[in-house]
């Protein structure tokens, strides 16, 4: 299934956008935090323009985890968190976390996977 979240150009009619994996993250804890032991594609295709909201905004990006992609139910809200920090040249662009633990759940990545 491919998901498409695209924003043209409007002078140039080019679409600039990342081609992302949805990651399902097993991670592990110790006394410095969270570190990613390994991690499984849920979903390939997910197209997500580079000016798009969605990677700058929390409340739609959850949105889209819940009502698009289906990997977060209502249940979820309140309870996790987004991280943008992420450096995308390393093609992380976003992380979901546990809001009590900090656990990374999933990640939008156009790199792993």
């Amino acid at each position: 299934m491919t998901h498409t979240n695209e924003i043209a150009d409007p002078e140039t009619g080019d679409v600039f956008y990342y081609t992302c994996k949805l990651l399902s993250i097993d991670a592990w804890r110790d006394g410095d935090g969270w570190y990613w032991n390994d991690s499984h594609t849920i979903e390939e295709g997910i197209y997500i323009a580079e000016d798009s909201d969605l990677l700058s905004s929390s409340r739609k990006l959850l949105k889209y985890f819940r009502d698009t992609l289906c990997v977060l139910s209502d249940k979820s809200k309140g309870k996790v968190f987004v991280d943008f920090g992420h450096d995308i040249m390393d093609g992380v662009l976003i992380v979901v976390h546990h809001k009590g633990t900090g656990e990374p759940l999933f990640a939008l990545s156009s790199v792993h996977g």
